[in-house]
């Protein structure tokens, strides 16, 4: 029993093990570029406290490989425009998308949760 219940709670948190949350941000910039035949995404947020440390500039990135890669350069470049706040979610501790930015894993503009 004790075991299914630690299972149980596995599961439960095991999103948050593999997810960084920034929420309420402002997005300070963003840009599409192209390179060795995918196109990448770079956003930068008005906070950089807990990114991974892989991602020493600072930024977020994602590549044209990922399913929803099309749709957050929708969100992320509306949200640059407008100015709304964004909810971040990071892969966390993973820079594969780019070498020095951290992996993007979903952008929503406003105070919608994931």
């Amino acid at each position: 029993m004790g075991k299914i219940i630690v299972v149980l709670l596995g599961i439960l948190f095991s999103s948050n093990l593999v997810a960084s949350d920034f929420t309420g941000k402002k997005l300070t910039g963003a840009a599409v570029y192209h390179h060795d035949g995918k196109s990448i995404l770079f956003v930068k947020i008005n906070d950089t406290n807990h990114m991974a440390a892989c991602a020493n500039t600072k930024r977020f990135a994602i590549d044209s490989t990922a399913a929803n890669f099309k749709e957050m350069v929708s969100v992320a470049m509306m949200a640059y425009a407008t100015g709304e706040t964004v909810h971040i979610k990071g892969i966390k501790d993973s820079c594969k998308y780019w070498s020095n930015s951290q992996d993007l894993k979903g952008i929503a503009i406003g105070s919608i949760p994931f």
